[in-house]
């Protein structure tokens, strides 16, 4: 059966293929038309949507643009939990609705639903961003991931024909031992992927391999990575070990908002035609420049609209024009989870990027030491995690320690070694972890 044609992905696939040149104020008139369609379906389909603008004596129409959406409270995974039903809109069939989840790396899983419309459209978001690799439908690819339900699929027919017919393989990057880094190391080169699409994490732990290997048989087009933050030291040492740039992208299991780095790699081209995207602090939008709390409204989710959707990470909204003439704006920088974020007692916010350029040299290579991760269980005490390297010393990790003391003022320091740091349920490698309620 041939699926209507605002659920196939390649219709729209062509269309963001073109509407990535129109000028920033077409994006903008563009994304506001879909908003006010949104709006009207959600108040007219969705009872918690009807009952909330009530009560705050709105209507769609007084919501135009993104300054407007901030009447609008914001919506938590905790709020959707409690009022599941309430927000899945009552026009849809339930046999048209899928549940998906997120993929619970903070926390629980959150369960939503999509049609197969939000399928096509972050599909097609999905390509376009990988198209500025070099990618084109059809082209090898080789998956390293660790999504319980993408992995659980592997083993089906169905799957295995779909990935035969696409030309795509998926390697689990959970637990990843020396026996099974050998082993993807023959299939990669049995395969010869032209794009590798890797938890980033995962792939630097291959591009480590590689290099104490001496490696350097496996020649990609382009490597993308997602799914954690990527550190400057990890992108240069998978990019010298595979010859190949690195192209960051930002995506989620839970909207169709795609983000991701041009061939100018200038910031995060953030895919508007699928999604309005806020950055906030203190209820306000943010200046250019600096961090907020992402909050999107995704405007492909008929079936469960979430608006105003907190998911959880801070990014760094630009004004800069890219060279690459794209009218795309720009996410200048993902600073990851906000969980990430250490917060001192003096109110000051640590990033995790400050640990990766203590714990790893300019050649993105650790210094004696093979895993850590900080976690700061208090704003005055902290547990640093340890799993010692080949050339460990004791003293260049005091030197580290004191380096972190330096920024987080008044705090105690534990540190405790173990044999290994497992990833989360998910596959993702916290780094850092705070245990303390940020207000941001």
């Amino acid at each position: 059966m041939r699926l209507p044609k605002n659920e196939r992905i390649i219709p729209y696939f062509r269309f963001l293929e073109k509407s990535q040149w129109w000028t920033p104020l077409e994006l903008e008139k563009l994304q506001q038309q879909r908003l006010q369609v949104l709006l009207v379906h959600a108040y007219e389909n969705v009872p918690y949507y009807h009952k909330l603008f009530d009560m705050l004596k709105l209507k769609p129409q007084d919501i135009k643009n993104s300054m407007d959406l901030l009447q609008i409270p914001i919506l938590t995974k905790e709020i959707i939990k409690k009022n599941f039903i309430d927000l899945t809109a009552q026009n849809y069939p339930k046999n048209t609705l899928t549940p998906s989840a997120t993929s619970g790396s903070t926390g629980e899983p959150m369960t939503f639903l999509i049609n197969r419309q939000w399928r096509a459209n972050n599909m097609a978001a999905a390509y376009r961003e990988w198209e500025w690799t070099g990618y084109q439908i059809g082209d090898r690819i080789a998956y390293l991931w660790s999504s319980p339900h993408d992995l659980s699929q592997q083993a089906k027919f169905k799957t295995k024909l779909n990935n035969l017919l696409q030309k795509t393989i998926y390697l689990d990057a959970l637990n990843i031992t020396e026996k099974r880094l050998e082993e993807y190391i023959k299939i990669l080169c049995d395969f010869k992927p032209k794009i590798i699409n890797a938890y980033a994490s995962a792939i630097y732990l291959i591009a480590l391999y590689m290099k104490k290997k001496n490696i350097s048989y496996i020649r990609p087009k382009a490597i993308l990575t997602s799914c954690e933050t990527l550190f400057y030291n990890q992108r240069k040492l998978i990019e010298d070990v595979f010859g190949c740039k690195v192209f960051d992208y930002y995506s989620g299991r839970d909207t169709t908002f795609h983000a991701g780095e041009c061939p100018e790699h200038t910031g995060y081209h953030m895919a508007v035609e699928n999604a309005v995207i806020e950055f906030i602090k203190n209820n306000e939008h943010v200046s250019q420049g600096e961090f907020g709390k992402i909050v999107l409204t995704d405007l492909s989710n008929y079936a469960m609209p979430l608006i105003r959707y907190e998911i959880g990470d801070l990014g760094k909204p630009s004004d800069e024009q890219c060279p690459c003439g794209r009218g795309l704006p720009l996410m200048k920088e993902i600073s990851g989870r906000i969980r990430d974020i250490i917060i001192t007692k003096d109110g000051k916010y640590v990033p995790g990027v400050f640990f990766s350029m203590l714990f790893y040299d300019s050649k993105g290579e650790t210094k004696g030491i093979k895993q850590y991760q900080f976690i700061q269980k208090t704003k005055d005490y902290a547990i640093l995690k340890i799993v010692k390297g080949e050339d460990f010393s004791e003293s260049n990790l005091e030197m580290i320690i004191e380096k972190i003391r330096e920024q987080c003022t008044d705090m105690v320091i534990e540190t405790d070694f173990v044999d290994i740091i497992p990833p989360t349920s998910s596959g993702k490698y916290r780094t850092t972890l705070s245990e303390v309620n940020i207000d941001i």
